[in-house]
């Protein structure tokens, strides 16, 4: 079996659903992860705001991302471009055995399998990363030849821009385990804010790291929803809780990825925002060792998001980004 799925729990509503359409009860697919869950309760309390009698099961998916948690996602090998955490749920979908699917939309392929949609929905937690300490201070007070866990290359390679001195241990595992026991073999593990937010983990946060220091992943911090296209009261589900400045600004960011060859191994930070009517996007782009560094951004009305991609990946990728993508993908496949 390429994956497994159990029952967990259900969020129960009427029989009979009152509009035309509409299934009484909708099973949901998910990671079992504490935090997979909280995004996937999350999603369906705000569903359940503008469908009050409709129901829904969580239906847990263990995926190939779960199953080698000791493994680093860099020695992954064709899993990573298959999509660790999602491929399993996208299959559930495909053949049926849920409705539609939740997930981090960072980790929505830029591929789908054909027949299937995926959309970003709710408002963006912050997108930014975070230091858990045991020294309980932020990234400049670390001690000299500090060690940092993490396994994420876009991390590595921006903080190796900051302190030079920094050395690193891949981590994984869900969030729990790396804020409560790992923290306490390194220096320090970088995380993402959004899920140390969603589990009310708060208070174990040493510093919000700054987007001058690290620049976070395309679609961080963002939720989404996958769905067959064909079923229409699915869409109309997923469509009642997204929120559109979101759904733009997390786009643009995997579009800009995608022209950037970017994916797992990809030492690539983006973000776009939106500010007082204007379209702001940035992208990173540093190798591995912190030495070279491809850095630039473009504002312009939201209508025009995706020229403004265009134009600037074409910058990014004269100054010379898409070489340091090439030889950092290279390099950690061992090539």
């Amino acid at each position: 079996m390429p994956f497994s799925i159990q029952t967990r729990h259900l969020v129960n509503g009427p029989e009979i659903r009152k509009i035309t359409g509409m299934k009484s009860e909708y099973r949901v697919g998910t990671r079992g992860s504490d935090l997979a869950m909280q995004q996937t309760e999350s999603i369906i309390a705000m569903m359940k705001q503008n469908y009050p009698d409709t129901g829904f099961s969580i239906v847990e998916i263990v995926t190939h991302g779960d199953r080698f948690q000791n493994k680093p996602i860099t020695e992954m090998g064709e899993a990573v471009d298959r999509g660790i955490f999602n491929t399993a749920l996208e299959q559930a979908v495909l053949k049926d055995e849920v409705d539609f699917a939740t997930c981090s939309f960072k980790d929505v392929e830029t591929d789908l399998p054909q027949g299937l949609t995926a959309v970003s929905v709710g408002r963006r937690e912050d997108h930014r990363d975070v230091l858990v300490s045991r020294h309980g201070v932020g990234l400049a007070d670390l001690p000299r030849g500090a060690v940092l866990a993490t396994s994420s290359p876009r991390r590595v390679s921006q903080l190796k821009a900051f302190r030079d001195d920094f050395n690193f241990e891949a981590l994984r595992g869900n969030v729990p385990t790396r804020v409560e026991k790992e923290s306490k073999r390194f220096d320090g593990v970088v995380l993402a804010a959004a899920g140390m937010l969603r589990l009310g983990m708060q208070e174990h946060i040493a510093e919000y790291i700054p987007e001058e220091v690290l620049l976070s992943a395309p679609a961080q911090a963002a939720m989404g929803c996958e769905y067959l296209s064909s079923r229409d009261d699915v869409a109309r589900l997923v469509a009642s809780i997204q929120h559109p400045e979101t759904e733009l600004c997390v786009r643009l960011e995997k579009k800009l990825l995608i022209r950037l060859s970017g994916g797992c191994f990809a030492p690539i930070g983006v973000l776009a925002a939106v500010s007082g009517g204007n379209l702001r996007i940035r992208c990173r782009i540093v190798s591995l060792d912190g030495a070279r560094r491809v850095e630039d951004e473009i504002t312009g009305e939201p209508a025009a998001g995706e020229a403004l991609v265009e134009e600037l990946a074409g910058r990014i990728a004269g100054a010379g980004g898409l070489e340091i993508v090439r030889e950092t993908r290279l390099a950690l496949q061992g090539s």
